[in-house]
């Protein structure tokens, strides 16, 4: 454990390992600013980090290198960051710096590979399973996604990853890669690696620096949402809405207009599903909140539930779920975060 300058009465500490050994004197003596960012869903969390190299004497690192990193306090303990790989590094000067950048380690397996299969009457469960086994991963997944029939599916030069986003998001649901784990499950009900809910935290004025409020009516122009299924029996297209449908008739609302799907789906009910996630997600109206915490909250990720505490009634009774979440050691600020949320009004 390497201690960082004192923040108050609060030290700073972080634990960097390069292929499973940790970094010796020389480089951990020269570290300027290391930054890990905590990425929503299917993106890559990302692991940045600059070396003063006043002297000349480091090496530019190879690509392909494995890190982890730990991030905390030497009174609370060490979080675990994750695993990345260097992908990117940069000299430039002067002063002479070297940055180098790493990805998610679980976003370089072959589930970003372009990959060709059908799957045919199997439910979201067995095609995340199959998916799973093939790049290694375990796979998490609530018992209501996972017992959702297919009727099919098909995989043409198309990654895993890809199939697996567009799948969760036409039921409903949200996907993630987190320490190993293939997570499947409902939006704004995020699990760890492990499956477990993650805890509500709470953060308040005191926790922040700076923070900006806003919100937005998005999408309110559509009061419905259509969907478009093959029906065999009539050897036609159907059509199911989630919603307030466009005017078709002297009943129907005037102002109502339908956003419609392009994909034709293979059965009603896969229909129906993808219309309602759709809907839910147009009528939403997006509230959005940043804070930056004098004190980093490294304990904190993409997904996690937070309760804010002292702005404005309307901002505290909102449940907000973290975004994005930027953990930065600094030699100026010590550690810090910098934390972005989401919420529906």
């Amino acid at each position: 454990m390497n201690s960082m300058n004192s923040m108050s009465h609060r030290i700073p500490a972080y634990q960097l390992t390069a292929d499973n050994r940790p970094l010796d004197a020389l480089i951990n003596s020269r570290i300027l600013d290391l930054s890990v960012t905590d990425n929503r869903s299917g993106e890559a969390d990302e692991l940045s980090l600059s070396l003063s190299d006043h002297d000349g004497l480091l090496e530019l690192p190879r690509r392909g290198v494995l890190l982890t990193c730990k991030l905390g306090f030497t009174d609370t303990g060490l979080v675990d960051m994750g695993r990345f790989v260097v992908d990117e590094t940069e000299f430039a000067g002067t002063p002479d710096i070297i940055t180098i950048k790493a990805r998610s380690a679980d976003f370089r397996s072959s589930i970003k590979s372009g990959q060709r299969q059908s799957y045919h009457r199997q439910t979201l469960g067995q095609i995340a399973t199959t998916i799973a086994q093939r790049n290694k991963l375990k796979l998490v997944i609530t018992p209501a996604l996972s017992g959702l029939p297919l009727e099919h599916v098909d995989q043409t030069d198309e990654s895993d990853l890809n199939l697996l986003t567009r799948l969760a998001r036409a039921n409903g649901a949200e996907l993630a890669i987190k320490q190993g784990s293939l997570l499947i499950f409902k939006a704004g009900q995020a699990r760890s690696a492990s499956g477990q809910p993650l805890p509500r935290v709470t953060l308040t004025r005191q926790d922040g620096d700076q923070f900006r409020y806003s919100e937005a009516d998005r999408n309110s122009d559509y009061t419905g949402v259509s969907a478009y299924y093959q029906d065999t029996g009539k050897a036609s297209r159907q059509r199911v809405t989630a919603g307030s449908p466009e005017v078709r008739g002297a009943g129907d609302d005037p102002n109502a207009k339908t956003r419609v799907l392009k994909q034709t789906f293979a059965s009603e009910a896969e229909a129906r599903r993808a219309a309602e996630a759709a809907m839910n997600e147009t009528s939403r109206q997006q509230a959005t909140f940043s804070i930056n915490t004098g004190y980093g909250r490294p304990d904190i990720g993409s997904e996690s539930p937070v309760r804010l505490q002292g702005f404005k009634p309307q901002i505290d009774r909102l449940n907000w779920i973290v975004a994005k979440a930027i953990h930065r050691y600094s030699r100026s600020n010590g550690l810090t975060s910098a934390i972005d949320l989401e919420a529906s009004l």
